[in-house]
């Protein structure tokens, strides 16, 4: 069991939103050991010379002189400034790495009991308790000749808030690569798609339209050496197809030619001897009968709403008609979209193949699933091995130790196996209960 997901879509997104994870704490480690941390000393360096130049002033000015300096600092960047009277109920403000160097920095510059402090009333940090609604304020006391000073300052002058940036960065890198993501693989899965579906169809005996050959080089190689492969087996087919034709036409004549001559032979041969060889040109005939079905090509056929039951019912009646004992199991199912002639060559070539193999009675048994139709074609026959099944299925193939007796050219299965994978089923060859084989062709009945 693979958590890894399958498909190339979601495999393509693990793989970039990985690299995208790894790339960006590269590149945070790197801004923040190369950017952001020189900047935020060279920030938090720029402020406590401010304060030391404040400190200065303050020293040089008389009282009147102050209060304008501190209402002017006050008004232009917002930094409060008040005497220290004593009073204050100050304390040292938390411990929080971004706090550490500002007051290292302002020891070198104010002594080693310089440090940055809270109102009583203020929270952790300078944070403001939950009832209160002002802001949070850092303090600093500030020496300036014979007295001193607090000065009060946001935490933004010296603290810095990266989690919004980063989330920021993380949201957007994680939409391009996404979006990234479903581009590339909208460009190679519709070609893909395309392939998937004409290969597929092409397996079916189906004759796809030629596949686009756009997209990427790899996959614009894939499509040309698809579609000369379809042209070749087409091809190759027709050939087939044009040979089994003539030979088969070129057979009549003689054979015909054979039958009357037979017939004509009266008492000169025994009534024995003339019905079997009779009988064989009938097999001849049925043979080259079975390479004309062959030939042909069921896609050609237009689909048309059929009743499956009702097909079966008139090919169980034309082979009893021909002699074969057939018995009809027959349920109601909706109309369904098939073709014909196709259809009758492979409920014919089922019946006719349980008809020489096995003999006795045979069943055609239509039954209706989940959303499938199953045609059945029973016979107490000794059935097939489970390992000869899909070997049977192929054409010119045959097993005469599994079915004594057998006449033909080994083409019947492979005709029906071919017509119901063009209709989107399959053909399976069982073992049937009490003895037999069962032929059962399944349908969808969406086709």
């Amino acid at each position: 069991m693979t958590f890894f997901p399958a498909s190339l879509r979601w495999r393509t997104l693990v793989v970039m939103i990985a690299a995208l994870v790894l790339s960006q704490v590269a590149a945070l480690w790197l801004l923040h050991e190369y950017v952001t941390e020189p900047r935020h000393e060279m920030r938090v360096g720029q402020f406590v010379s401010h304060l030391k130049t404040i400190s200065a002033a303050l020293a040089t000015m008389d009282p009147e002189q102050q209060q304008r300096f501190i209402a002017s600092i006050a008004e232009k960047e917002g930094i409060r400034i008040l005497p220290v009277r004593g009073d204050e109920h100050m304390r040292p403000a938390a411990d929080r790495p971004p706090l550490r160097f500002f007051r290292e920095r302002i020891r070198e510059i104010f002594g080693p009991d310089a440090e940055v402090y809270v109102r009583g009333g203020e929270g952790p940090g300078g944070e403001p308790p939950r009832s209160r609604l002002r802001p949070p304020v850092l303090w600093i006391r500030l020496p300036a000749g014979e007295h001193g000073f607090w000065v009060a300052f946001p935490p933004g002058r010296i603290e810095r808030d990266p989690l919004t940036a980063l989330f920021a960065w993380g949201a957007a890198g994680l939409a391009i690569a996404i979006a990234a993501t479903f581009f590339l693989v909208f460009r190679l899965n519709r070609p893909l798609g395309e392939l998937a579906r004409a290969a597929e169809k092409l397996g079916k005996g189906g004759d796809p339209a030629p596949v686009s050959e756009t997209g990427p080089s790899e996959i614009r190689a894939v499509a040309r050496a698809f579609n000369q492969m379809k042209d070749d087996l087409q091809k190759s087919q027709r050939e087939r197809a044009t040979f089994l034709a003539g030979i088969s036409h070129d057979l009549r004549t003689p054979l015909a030619r054979l039958r009357l001559e037979v017939e004509m032979l009266g008492d000169k041969v025994e009534g024995g001897t003339q019905g079997g060889m009779v009988q064989d040109l009938d097999d001849m005939n049925a043979i080259i009968d079975q390479f004309i079905d062959f030939t042909r090509s069921e896609a050609a056929e237009p689909l048309a709403p059929i009743d499956l039951a009702e097909l079966a019912r008139s090919c169980a009646e034309r082979a009893a008609r021909g002699g074969a004992d057939v018995r009809c199991e027959l349920d109601e199912v909706p109309l369904m979209m098939l073709r014909p002639l196709a259809m009758r060559r492979l409920v014919d070539n089922l019946i006719a193949n349980a008809a020489r193999h096995a003999g006795g009675e045979i069943r055609v048994r239509v039954t209706r699933g989940e959303g499938r139709a199953t045609l059945s074609v029973l016979d107490r026959g000794p059935g097939i091995p489970a390992g000869l099944v899909e070997r049977l299925k192929q054409p010119f193939t045959r097993r005469d130790e599994a079915r004594s007796g057998s006449s033909g050219a080994g083409l019947g299965l492979a005709i029906a196996d071919r017509v119901a994978m063009l209709h989107g089923g399959t053909l399976d060859l069982l073992a049937r209960a009490g003895g037999g084989l069962e032929a059962r062709v399944s349908l969808p009945l969406a086709v």
